[in-house]
């Protein structure tokens, strides 16, 4: 579980939960949820979630239970990537 800050200080975790279904994988999140998610991260917390993220999908990469969980670790990575190219999160004065 790779957790990070929202805008109001408050606990995100990715994924929200370790349940899995009958074949012994782990759920992921709605799809339709990444964007929102990446939306609620605190500006300071993006990039530091963005290496949480990918090492986490680099240390499951060869556990297949991960699989679906790992796909979208790289999708809402690439969302706050883009998010912090977008909100000025890359700008910061000297």
């Amino acid at each position: 579980m790779t957790q990070t800050i929202d805008r109001t200080g408050r606990p995100l975790f990715f994924p929200p939960s370790m349940d899995m279904d009958d074949a012994g994988m782990i759920i992921p999140r709605p799809f339709d949820e990444l964007a929102l998610f990446a939306a609620n991260i605190a500006p300071h917390e993006l990039f530091p979630f963005i290496r949480r993220l990918i090492n986490g999908t680099s240390r499951r990469r060869n556990h297949a239970k991960w699989a679906a969980v790992n796909e979208q670790r790289l999708l809402l990575a690439r969302l706050c990537i883009e998010r912090a190219m977008t909100d000025g999160t890359l700008a910061r004065p000297h």
